[in-house]
């Protein structure tokens, strides 16, 4: 079934409760609304959001998740990106990182923590993430491919 403008439209007064909270200044929303902006898809799996959010705090604080969002929440997100300081365009540049590769830092060493949710698979149509994509263990990636298969 395609959803229709009409259909959206019609569809919206059954959901008072993002029309609400939107209204009465309820920001919770921000973050998620910029970083899907900043993924460039809107069809971001709602976990990996969170672990963005999540991680962005971790990495900047809980006050940088504030003057980010302030800076980057209306207007076209490439014009505040372009015209930010460069701590928010290095921000802006945490969150597409993050949201493409699942990677996080702790203690200097680099993991790929949420690469099953990552958007580069999602960009990959011919692959699955590993351990996601049947089979035992490492799934289908553990076979080395058939040689001459290529």
């Amino acid at each position: 079934m395609k959803l229709s403008r009409r259909m959206f439209l019609g569809i919206l007064p059954l959901v008072p409760g993002a029309a609400k909270a939107r209204a009465l200044g309820n920001r919770d929303w921000a973050f998620a609304d910029i970083a899907r902006q900043i993924g460039g898809v809107t069809d971001v799996s709602p976990y990996l959001i969170e672990a963005a959010e999540y991680e962005f705090v971790l990495a900047y604080g809980p006050d940088a998740k504030g003057i980010f969002v302030a800076a980057l929440d209306t207007g076209p997100l490439l014009d505040r990106i372009a015209d930010a300081e460069p701590a928010l365009q290095a921000q802006a540049a945490f969150v597409a990182t993050f949201l493409y590769t699942g990677e996080v830092v702790r203690d200097g060493v680099t993991s790929a923590k949420y690469y099953p949710w990552c958007l580069s698979w999602k960009a990959v149509t011919f692959a699955s993430a590993p351990g996601t994509c049947g089979g035992p263990g490492f799934g289908h990636w553990e076979n080395a491919p058939i040689p001459g298969a290529m």
